[in-house]
């Protein structure tokens, strides 16, 4: 608990409140020259404890990289991030800030469940390095990019595994999709502006369908959005009564952000069973 000792504006154990209704306390000078402004990113080395003491994130552990806070955010009264500006790259600050208004400026989120019972949280921070908004901005899509690159290449994993245990000699076509079957009629051809009625069934790659049973539908062909574009693509091949078993990469499924009821997560390969049944 803090104990506010008779000199104005200062408590028992060191330190100050700040009139935005934070408490802060220097714990040493670094050799910077600069302070930071709201154009600015400050990269932080931090800790954060709950007001017994007990640490529930830290830099070392949970952002290796570092902290990064953005200078333009200042909405909720009583958060430190105004005194961000007052720092140089090497100061250490120690901060305590009222429970709620810390965990919806750094996380964005109500008060879990084991600070509740706190008033206040202590952050211990060090800033390390002030950069440009354009080059955090920079550093976010080279992370997204290795990250799409790390998901894209886990993808084509699991497609060749399937591959390899199932259907060794399948490769993909210049379109991107692995025909794994494919029947054979003297049916008609489909053209554009024909309805067509077709039977199809999705799966992924481990077997499990993505609907209880087939689905079928009728539609004239060429209608944008019927159906995802490696369907289209396959169906495009397609004469009446040919039916076709085909994997499809996500790119031509249901793409990076999955489908829109979330039962089909991000960057996953679908296998279809597909026939048409009819062409008028």
């Amino acid at each position: 608990m803090l104990i506010a000792c008779k000199q104005k504006n200062q408590l028992i154990d060191g330190y100050s409140i700040h009139a935005n209704g934070f408490y802060f306390k220097l714990i040493a000078i670094g050799d910077g020259s600069e302070n930071p402004t709201k154009d600015h990113v400050v990269v932080l080395d931090a800790v954060m404890r709950t007001q017994h003491d007990s640490v529930f994130w830290d830099t070392g552990h949970d952002s290796p990289d570092g902290l990064y806070v953005q200078l333009n955010n200042e909405e909720l009264k009583g958060n430190c991030i105004a005194y961000f500006k007052n720092m140089v790259e090497g100061d250490s600050v120690s901060f305590m800030m009222p429970t709620s208004v810390f965990f919806k400026t750094f996380f964005d989120t109500i008060v879990p469940d084991f600070c509740k019972s706190d008033s206040l949280i202590k952050l211990d921070v060090k800033l390390s390095q002030i950069i440009s908004v354009s080059e955090y901005q920079a550093m976010q899509q080279t992370a997204e990019s290795v990250e799409r690159e790390d998901v894209e290449l886990l993808e084509l994993q699991r497609i060749d595994s399937y591959l390899t245990n199932n259907y060794p000699n399948v490769v993909v076509d210049a379109n991107g999709i692995y025909v794994l079957e494919k029947t054979k009629t003297e049916g008609l051809p489909l053209k554009v502006g024909n309805r067509v009625k077709i039977e199809f069934q999705g799966f992924f790659i481990d077997g499990k369908p993505l609907d209880k049973s087939p689905q079928i539908m009728e539609f004239i062909y060429g209608t944008p959005d019927q159906l995802i574009q490696g369907l289209n693509i396959v169906i495009a091949s397609l004469k009446k009564g040919e039916t076709a078993k085909i994997i499809l990469p996500s790119r031509l499924a249901f793409g990076e952000n999955g489908n829109s009821n979330g039962s089909v997560p991000p960057y996953t390969p679908i296998l279809y069973n597909l026939k048409i049944t009819d062409i008028q």
